[in-house]
């Protein structure tokens, strides 16, 4: 089912080693899948050796301990990488016992074998593993299969693509919910987008057409969202070729709410609310930000037609000039077969390497929504995360996320009858993932601002 590729694929040559089926591979027919009431685990942390992982692992320790209300286990390939991991936690929470009483599941991403224990016997897998289109595609398979809840920090909208096409079909059969995106891209635009038009139909009776974001924020990138840039970058050429978007497949059919994303490329000034005369210039994430957004309007139906727009505003024309060159040229850099060379092995920071504690502290991210529906009402939102959005709190997300598919009873609070296969944070988890960022200091507020 979905869309099929028309041109060219990947070679098989180029593709990461993920491991292939064999004649003898077989899984539990979905009726045969152990409950997700009888499983061993809530919840398993794929990915915690690295620097994002390690603070997810972290942040469960410190939030939920180890076998209280929450039952959860570390996994990798490398048992000694996990033993000393569970002996610096043990350390930090001053707790001995940390080290035999959490759990470890030893499995390698490119050996299909050892992910059953991964995907059997836990409600839900959440993945820090980038990049993703290198070491993700196995694990989403085995949790659509066995219809484990699965998610993930990616922002590699074209490997979601590859996996929609491929195991949409099957985690709506076994019940899995399979939600990419849940970090810094591109939990707060989402769930943001899907509060203005909810405030907007309960309040005005009226549906959300378009939606502008203006984002501030400070904060600086780890090797591994560096990686998978760079991945991203070398792969440019070979991603495959489709009749139409798979965000747009739902059900194996063709949804027919539509999104145009229009961000800015170049510095402009607002003319407009709050932000007047400020300037505007590109976000680098704003196109992956677009196109889960363009994925919930798919799954919801919130408009036939969406208008989404995100820019990064500064005070000045300066500052803006200064943000939409250094982004350009960094691109620019990335490209060039030379620079880029030089950039990934002497200047960017090495996969596992990541911002300090002092600069996780003083970072921050805050996103003023506006959204205009088809009568004319205009609703506002902000969101604000008070330390580092793209791994302090997206570790901090990720956890909430996979609690939340575990073990929140979502019941139909998302406002769409999909209630499984590849879903978004907004569509798979809502208001009940909000409260529970909410909870752990993220401060959220979606009014309206005038009404026709």
């Amino acid at each position: 089912q979905g869309s099929r590729i028309l041109l060219k694929s990947t070679k098989k040559s180029d593709l990461p080693s993920v491991g292939t089926a064999d004649d003898s591979e077989t899984f539990p027919a979905p009726k045969d899948l152990t409950p997700h009431a009888d499983r061993k685990y809530d919840l398993i942390l794929l990915g915690c050796t690295g620097y994002t992982g390690g603070l997810a692992a972290e942040y469960l320790c410190q939030q939920y301990g180890i076998n209280k209300n929450v039952k959860w286990a570390i996994a990798g390939r490398s048992q000694s990488k996990l033993d000393a991991l569970k002996q610096k936690l043990a350390d930090q929470m001053d707790d001995p016992e940390l080290v035999k009483n959490l759990d470890t599941v030893i499995c390698d991403t490119g050996k299909r074998s050892t992910l059953h224990a991964l995907a059997s016997n836990t409600r839900a897998v959440i993945s820090t593993a980038g990049p993703f289109y290198a070491y993700g595609s196995a694990v989403v398979e085995f949790c659509a299969r066995y219809g484990t809840h699965y998610a993930d920090i990616t922002g590699e909208v074209d490997w979601s693509q590859q996996m929609i096409t491929k195991y949409d079909a099957i985690a709506q059969s076994t019940g899995a919910k399979i939600v990419s995106f849940c970090g810094h891209d591109s939990v707060p635009w989402d769930l943001s987008t899907a509060k203005l038009a909810d405030v907007l139909k309960a309040e005005c009776k009226d549906d959300l057409i378009s939606v502008q974001f203006f984002d501030e924020s400070m904060g600086k990138p780890s090797g591994g969202t560096l990686a998978t840039a760079c991945l991203a970058i070398d792969r440019m050429d070979q991603m495959p070729k489709y009749d139409y978007d798979p965000f747009y497949q739902v059900t194996g059919k063709r949804s027919p709410f539509k999104t145009k994303v229009n961000n800015p490329q170049f510095v402009v000034q607002c003319s407009d609310g709050h932000f007047k005369d400020r300037w505007t210039a590109p976000f680098v994430m704003a196109d992956v930000n677009g196109a889960v957004v363009k994925r919930s309007n798919a799954l919801r139906g919130m408009a036939s037609v969406l208008k989404y727009q995100e820019s990064m505003t500064q005070h000045d024309f300066k500052n803006a000039v200064l943000s939409a060159m250094g982004l350009g040229l960094g691109i620019v850099a990335l490209l060039n077969p030379l620079t880029g060379s030089l950039m990934r092995n002497y200047v960017f920071p090495k996969p596992g390497q990541g911002p300090s504690e002092k600069d996780l502290q003083r970072s921050f991210l805050l996103i003023s929504g506006i959204g205009v529906g088809a009568k004319g009402n205009v609703a506002e939102s902000v969101f604000y995360f008070p330390k580092d959005a793209g791994y302090y709190y997206t570790s901090r997300m990720l956890v909430e996320s996979g609690l939340c598919l575990a073990m929140d009873d979502l019941g139909t609070d998302t406002n769409t009858n999909t209630t499984s296969g590849f879903m978004t944070p907004s569509t798979a988890m809502g208001d009940a993932l909000l409260k529970r960022l909410e909870g752990i200091g993220a401060l959220f507020a979606c009014e309206i601002r005038s009404r026709m």
